[in-house]
C-alpha cells in the first residue's frame, strides 16, 4: 500500500535557508531563490523515493497553546532569518499551490500537531519527513494500525536516513511511545524546555525503568520536587504528540496529483513562476518527468 507523506514545511525550509546563506542564487529581478530551490529538490527527492498516495506539507502558525502553558517555550531560539519569514516562505507556498501539492496550517498550532492529527487518522502507511526529534514518538504503528516511519533529512548524496521503531529503541533505549516520558524529565533544549535539573537521558531511563515507567512512582528528590510543582506534567504536555486530541484539524487529503505539462491553466501558472524566477534546472526536471 502506498503511503501518506507528511512533510514538516517549517523544518525543511529553515534547513534550506541555513544551507544557502553562502551560496545565494538570484533571479534577474534580484529575488533570492536559493532556499526555494533546495526546498523543491528536497521534497522532490523523497516524493520520487516514496511514491506516496497522498502528500501534504504542514506549517507552524505562530505562537500557540504551548506558549500559553509555558511562556518560555522556544524563547531561546534566535530570530529566524528574514528570508524565511517573508519572501522565501511566500515563494515556497506559491510553488506548492501552483504544483497542486496540498498544504495546511491552523492558528495556534505547530506543524508537529497537524502531522500528529494526520497520523492519528491515517488510512494508509505514514512517512514523516522531518529532522525534528519530537516526531520519532509517532514511529511504529498509527492508532489505525498502519506502519509509520520517519525520514530525517540527509544530503542529496547520502542514503535515506529512515527511522523505524527498532532504530528508535536501539538509539534512545526506549520505545517511541516512551520518548515523551523521557523528554518530560530531560527536556528539549532546542525548544527551550529545561526538564528536571541534573537529569540526563541515561539517568532518566534508569529511574523510569526502576519505576516501571510510572512518573508518580519515581522517588528521586529532584524529580519528585519537579513533579510536585507540576513542572514534569507541563513538560510532558509540551512534548507529547500522541495523547493530545486534534479532532478540530481537517485531515482529509485527496490523492497526490501534481501539475504536469499540458494545456490547462494550472500548468501555465506553474511554468510562469519557474520561468520568471529563472529556475532552469527545475524546469528541465519537470519537463523530463524527473521532478516527481
Amino acid at each position: 500500500m502506498r503511503p501518506t507523506l507528511l512533510i514538516d514545511g517549517n523544518n525543511i525550509l529553515i534547513r534550506a535557508v541555513e544551507a544557502t546563506r553562502r551560496a545565494a542564487m538570484h533571479s534577474d529581478d534580484g529575488t533570492d531563490t536559493s532556499a526555494l530551490v533546495v526546498f523543491i529538490k528536497t521534497i522532490s527527492r523523497y516524493i520520487r523515493e516514496e511514491k506516496p498516495y497522498r502528500v501534504m506539507v504542514l506549517w507552524d502558525s505562530g505562537p500557540g497553546w504551548r506558549n500559553q502553558i509555558y511562556p518560555a517555550y522556544k524563547a531561546n531560539r534566535p530570530q529566524v532569518a528574514d528570508e524565511y519569514r517573508s519572501t522565501t516562505r511566500t515563494l515556497v507556498k506559491d510553488f506548492l499551490v501552483r504544483s497542486r501539492i496540498p498544504q495546511g496550517h491552523l492558528d495556534g498550532f505547530e506543524a508537529d500537531d497537524l502531522i500528529a492529527a494526520h497520523w492519528r487518522h491515517a488510512h494508509e502507511p505514514v512517512v514523516i519527513l522531518s529532522s525534528d526529534k519530537d516526531m520519532l514518538q509517532l514511529v511504529g504503528k498509527t492508532p489505525t494500525g498502519h506502519p509509520c516511519t520517519q525520514i530525517r533529512i540527509s544530503s542529496s548524496n547520502t542514503p535515506t536516513d529512515r527511522w523505524d521503531e527498532e532504530k528508535v529503541t536501539k538509539h534512545y533505549g526506549c520505545t517511541p511511545a516512551q520518548l515523551p516520558v523521557v523528554m518530560s524529565l530531560t527536556g528539549d533544549t532546542s525548544d527551550g524546555i529545561p526538564g528536571v535539573r541534573g537529569i540526563g537521558p541515561k539517568f532518566a531511563l534508569k529511574h523510569l525503568t526502576a519505576a516501571d515507567w510510572k512518573l508518580d512512582a519515581i522517588e528521586h528528590p529532584a524529580i519528585a520536587e519537579a513533579r510536585d510543582k507540576g513542572e514534569v506534567n507541563t513538560y510532558r504536555q509540551l512534548v507529547d504528540l500522541r495523547d493530545v486530541p486534534y479532532e478540530m484539524i481537517p485531515t482529509g487529503v485527496g490523492p497526490f496529483m501534481p501539475v504536469t505539462p499540458g494545456p490547462d491553466a494550472a500548468w501555465h501558472g506553474l511554468w510562469k513562476l519557474l520561468s520568471d524566477l529563472q529556475l532552469r534546472d527545475i524546469e528541465r526536471r519537470l519537463l523530463a518527468g524527473e521532478l516527481w
